[in-house]
């Protein structure tokens, strides 16, 4: 849909909806680290010593700070690409109806303009603006932590493949 969207509307919001992309990539990615913290952290707080748990308190801190300001700069972003996309597909639009010749507009073609340049088009843009960062964070963030938890722990890949091997 994201590809349809831009080539419709041209290559000089493609840029800025990729850089978009990867933002929220980045966010997600971050956003995932952030919940893999949780598990030194919990071991030292759960284990013998929990004064332990000081420097990955820190760093759990540190990474949901980052994941914050991430967050926000993405959102922004993508709030800023889907408004910038809209004014441009308002101007393709008005330039597309300023060609039709006068006889197509009928009592009927009048009010499907009006929906889909009132309602449609803002539903259209409001995927990059509100919908995008959900999805990206829906897919990323669990992908990231299955692949910190094979790294804490690879003993669940291990297990189904020969359970005599022990640890990797």
């Amino acid at each position: 849909m994201i590809r349809m969207l831009l080539r419709v509307l041209g290559h000089e919001y493609a840029r800025a909806t990729r850089r978009t992309v990867v933002l929220m990539t980045t966010t997600a990615t971050a956003e995932g680290l952030s919940y893999a913290l949780l598990v030194p952290v919990l071991r030292a707080l759960l284990g013998s010593t929990p004064a332990d748990a000081v420097p990955w308190l820190v760093a759990f801190g540190a990474a949901v700070a980052l994941y914050a300001v991430l967050r926000y700069i993405s959102d922004l972003s993508g709030m800023r690409v889907g408004t910038t996309m809209l004014r441009g597909m308002y101007h393709r639009l008005g330039e597309h109806l300023a060609r039709l010749p006068i006889g197509w507009y009928g009592a009927g073609r009048v009010g499907e303009v009006s929906v889909l340049a009132g309602r449609g088009l803002l539903e259209a843009m409001g995927v990059v603006a509100h919908l995008l960062a959900p999805f990206v964070s829906a897919l990323v963030t669990p992908l990231t932590i299955v692949a910190v938890m094979l790294v804490f722990d690879c003993r669940a890949v291990n297990a189904s493949a020969s359970p005599s091997r022990g640890r990797c």
